[in-house]
């Protein structure tokens, strides 16, 4: 019926893909996005006044912990997630999953300090696994409401509002914790988690379609995924080049950050300047994937833009001056929309439908590691080289890796 509703509302619009299912999910996501980034914020807050500011000695310790309890939930049940999302109604997962999150951040801000510190990890723990259960079914859910021809500028429009609620919710969430608290900020935090839900709970109900039997055990249903990936060109790409976009991105900000500070009189300012314009180019260049993106053959764009984003990071490492390396981001961000939209659609439409939450978790995997990689790497390789030559040689592997991925991963097809 509310589908029904939707479709009827596109096409009376003039063939405007813009539907109520299609908002609700908007609407959702956004809000999704900006309670995110709040609690990141908070959290961090709350880790600064638990350790005075992080002067004590074991601040690092807790800081580590931290980044545990928000990566170890993803490295261990990421993909099995995806099985799970594709065996149930992804609305339900979408519903459910930011109603736990919501009562995870209620649950640090009224439970803190009574209880006793470790707990905060447990229950950021459950906000990440929340997460991991978000974003595979809210990729996999975009065909159900949206369709095939519409499919690339629907993913645009989800991109440019996650893009525009990441930059406008670290905006925001800085000022509330500054003034009113990381508590606050966290009631804050799970209000917005459930406004989120209710707009989920808005979409159409799931449709059933053929696909993997749901008795299949999750380890041959991501295997079989996996098989599915490397069999079809479009999504091969989709999975294989978003985490090398990725492990540039987080090299760039982990050496970039210090290298910023360092040549400029204010780098902090700078680096929030800097990062600001990562995202503007993130959104154009969402809008310019959807606007003239044409043709079935999306993974030759998708390889293209990889080489332009990762190569024009290096810009940062090239000079000091603001206005290049603001240059430099800026067409990284631009050449990072076509990346993610155009994989994502390739995704959604060469995938069988009930393995397509699979396939996002097994790249959302893939990426998370492609970071964490990065992170570790980016310090290595400064402490080797120096600064300066570091991020040039780790995009020069990661352009390298890039241009064999489509060597690498073709197979012949599989039955």
């Amino acid at each position: 019926m509310e589908q029904a509703r939707g479709d009827s509302i596109g096409r009376s619009s003039g063939g405007t893909i813009i539907t109520f299912s299609l908002l609700a999910l908007l609407a959702g996501q956004i809000t999704a996005i900006l309670a995110d980034r709040l609690n990141n914020i908070a959290l961090i807050e709350l880790l600064s006044e638990h350790t005075d500011r992080f002067a004590q000695t074991r601040s690092a310790f807790e800081l580590s912990k931290l980044a545990l309890a928000m990566t170890l939930p993803a490295l261990v049940l990421g993909p099995l997630a995806g099985a799970y999302v594709d065996r149930v109604s992804r609305k339900r997962v979408l519903v459910a999953s930011d109603v736990v999150r919501g009562l995870a951040a209620l649950a640090i801000a009224l439970l803190q300090p009574a209880l006793p510190f470790w707990t905060v990890y447990g229950m950021v723990a459950v906000l990440y696994i929340g997460g991991l259960f978000f974003v595979p079914a809210r990729c996999a859910i975009v065909p159900e409401i949206v369709a095939r021809a519409n499919l690339l500028k629907a993913n645009s429009m989800l991109t440019i509002g996650a893009t525009v609620a990441t930059v406008v919710g670290f905006g925001v969430g800085g000022i509330v914790v500054t003034r009113a608290g990381w508590r606050t900020a966290l009631v804050a935090d799970a209000a917005s988690y459930f406004v989120s839900a209710a707009a989920f709970a808005l979409l159409p109900a799931s449709q059933r379609s053929a696909g993997p039997k749901r008795d299949l055990p999750y380890v041959r249903a991501i295997a079989g995924a996996v098989r599915e990936v490397r069999r079809l060109a479009g999504a091969r790409m989709g999975v294989v080049i978003p985490p090398l976009v990725v492990a540039a991105g987080t090299a760039t900000y982990v050496l970039g950050v210090a290298m910023v500070e360092k040549r400029l009189e204010h780098g902090t300012m700078a680096i929030g300047f800097l990062t600001s314009l990562a995202g503007v180019g993130m959104a154009a260049g969402s809008y310019l994937t959807a606007k003239f993106l044409k043709g079935p053959r999306r993974e030759r764009v998708t390889l293209g833009a990889a080489f332009v984003a990762i190569a024009s990071l290096a810009g940062v490492a090239l000079t000091g001056h603001v206005v290049v390396v603001g240059a430099a981001i800026l067409i990284a961000g631009i050449a990072a929309g076509p990346v993610f939209v155009a994989s994502e659609t390739a995704i959604q439409e060469e995938a069988t439908r009930n393995r397509q939450a699979t396939t996002f978790a097994v790249r959302d995997s893939l990426m998370r590691l492609a970071s964490a990689g990065a992170a570790v790497l980016g310090p290595a390789v400064a402490t080797l080289v120096g600064l300066g030559p570091a991020l040039p040689i780790l995009l020069a592997a990661l352009l390298l890796a890039t241009a064999a991925s489509p060597i690498l991963t073709r197979t012949r097809k599989i039955s």
